[in-house]
């Protein structure tokens, strides 16, 4: 029970900011739209540049995280598509649900209170790609062809290579710059989770099946991935920890940002995260009794 306690003081508030989210809805209505703008423009970019310029990286290490994170982004794409084509599904959301998992709110502060500041340094490392992955490949998927050139315009990857530089050559940032950056990023998490449970008002019964088989896949395919590549690399440890806290997350809020703005199917993408995160609550415990957390 002990074990499970601080699990609770982690996950509880995330579900709680998403309730608010939802029954706001039900008093007062507003245009989600705006959220999902403010999230992209100015919160994910100040988010993005804080967690990186804090950290001391090395090119190895970089090279190395850099490679395993790919592979546990791309090889599920790849599945979900394949399924999808099976299946004969449309929904756009389907595959890049499964692509893009929660790389921030839930395995940092996981990693940290499980594994302490190695397993934080870890996860960081992992999140990079992600960041390129999620604002490329992530709106691509969502918008289609028109939206090639959109990755381009978006801040959070300009502030990931900032953050990314700054990181290797340890060049020192003023301190009221990154005040404002961890000021204004922390408020992305809660803005995105009560916009997503605003969103959860208009779920429909029947986004459900695709709700669950999208999360079967993320949490499948998350841990056999990571097993696998622990295994090639050798890794141990807090390493080997973070990345089994990152494959096997939930699908990232951010699916339903980008479903909100560029494919009209925030509802059903609403409905993956909301789904995946709740299931996380069995999951996430789960892995860390895999993990040897007590």
């Amino acid at each position: 029970m002990s074990s499970i306690l601080p699990l609770l003081n982690i996950v509880f508030p995330v579900m709680a900011v998403i309730g608010v989210g939802f029954f706001y809805g039900r008093w007062k209505k507003i245009e989600p739209r705006v959220l999902a703008e403010l999230v992209l423009f100015l919160l994910a970019p100040a988010v993005v540049f804080d967690a990186l310029a804090r950290q001391q990286i090395h090119w190895e290490e970089l090279a190395k995280t850099g490679v395993i994170s790919i592979l546990i982004h791309i090889i599920p794409a790849a599945v979900a598509l394949a399924v999808k084509r099976a299946a004969g599904l449309t929904q756009r959301p389907f595959v890049p649900s499964v692509m893009l998992m929660n790389s921030v709110s839930l395995p940092y502060p996981l990693a940290l209170l499980a594994f302490g500041e190695e397993g934080l340094a870890y996860v960081v490392l992992l999140s990079i790609p992600n960041i390129f992955i999620s604002f490329t490949l992530g709106i691509m998927a969502y918008g289609g062809g028109a939206s090639v050139k959109e990755p381009l315009k978006m801040p959070a990857l300009y502030a990931a290579v900032a953050g990314i530089v700054i990181a290797l050559a340890a060049i020192p940032v003023p301190k009221f710059i990154l005040r404002f950056s961890h000021l204004t990023g922390r408020g992305m998490f809660p803005v995105e989770l009560f916009t997503l449970g605003y969103r959860l008002r208009s779920i429909r019964a029947s986004d459900f099946k695709i709700s669950l088989s999208v999360a079967a896949l993320r949490f499948g395919l998350g841990f056999v991935l990571a097993w696998a590549l622990s295994e090639a690399f050798a890794l141990t440890g807090a390493s080997r920890a973070a990345l089994f806290l990152m494959s096997c997350s939930p699908p990232a809020v951010l699916n339903y940002i980008f479903a909100e703005r560029y494919c009209e199917e925030g509802s059903l993408a609403a409905s993956i995260v909301f789904t995946g995160t709740a299931l996380s609550l069995i999951t996430i415990p789960l892995l860390l009794l895999y993990l040897g957390v007590s």
